[in-house]
């Protein structure tokens, strides 16, 4: 009796130890059944992005990439008022006091839309300096016909008669921005009795949003942010993705530059960059 309570008393602790390593192994092999399953909902995660439906799924919920940036200034000097426009005295003066002027434009071409970004100088009067405007255009670039006003400059006050007051008005049409001007006699000194009562327009500069348009204007960036896209020679590289180009008219004294960073092909001028640099390192001799 004496050795039953004791051999009883081993076999129960040596079932519960057992009892306590089956429930440990049995986590365990939860575990890792949980881990097997997770890896697998994993694989085939993977396995459905060759689905055209999920991809097409994906790229409708994912956001829409930034394409190109396109940054623009313009400068109108002294000959465009006084030879071209003949614009009176008391015009400039209005045009000081309550007009503003571009400091630049800047359109971010997305997949979707347009934003176009502009820095106005506002009139001396106003205690602030600079102002800036932002508009989205949900249109495609590629009809002629869309055209959206991104600056405005009255050259007088409107008339009694509810009209139209002479202007010039910067838009965007289509796939290219213009610089247009509503003209008429009111702005330059009276030559008759019977002043004309429609508007004369005008296109000043045309600037088209296309690389291939652009080459004939093309040139090297002042600001040497094009450093690279050319070679030795002033021939420039097809293929950069950072391109400024620029234009004078010395005759309406109108001049533009025109910045833009086709982010489409960033990473393929990147790629070449570096096989370039790898192709013209220099091989030392032994």
């Amino acid at each position: 009796m004496e050795i039953l309570w004791p051999a009883s008393a081993i076999v129960v602790i040596v079932m519960f130890v057992f009892y306590v390593f089956a429930q440990h192994i049995n986590r365990v092999l939860r575990r890792q059944s949980w881990t097997i399953r997770q890896l697998y909902e994993r694989v085939e995660d993977v396995e459905s992005l060759t689905d055209p439906i999920f991809l097409n799924r994906l790229n409708e919920a994912a956001p829409m990439p930034l394409e190109q940036v396109f940054t623009l200034t313009f400068r109108i000097d002294d000959r465009f008022w006084t030879e071209i426009l003949c614009a009176r005295e008391e015009v400039r003066k209005f045009v000081r006091e309550f007009g503003s002027f571009v400091g630049s434009v800047k359109l971010e071409r997305w997949r979707s839309h347009t934003v176009a970004t502009i820095a106005e100088v506002l009139p001396d009067r106003k205690s602030v300096g600079w102002q800036t405007r932002s508009l989205d255009v949900y249109s495609d670039s590629t009809k002629n016909g869309d055209v959206v006003s991104l600056w405005d400059l009255p050259l007088m006050r409107p008339g009694f008669s509810g009209g139209r007051p002479p202007s010039l008005e910067l838009l965007l049409r289509g796939n290219s921005i213009e610089l247009c001007g509503h003209l008429g006699p009111g702005i330059e000194e009276p030559h008759g009795n019977d002043p004309l009562e429609e508007w004369e327009d005008a296109v000043f500069f045309r600037i088209p949003l296309d690389p291939a348009q652009l080459a004939g204007f093309r040139s090297h960036d002042p600001a040497g942010t094009d450093h690279g896209n050319g070679n030795s020679n002033g021939n420039h590289n097809p293929n950069a993705w950072q391109t400024f180009y620029a234009d004078r008219n010395e005759v309406l004294g109108i001049e533009w530059q025109l910045w833009m960073r086709d982010l489409t092909k960033k990473s393929e001028w990147e790629r070449l960059k570096i096989l370039d640099s790898a192709a013209s390192m220099p091989v030392v001799k032994r």
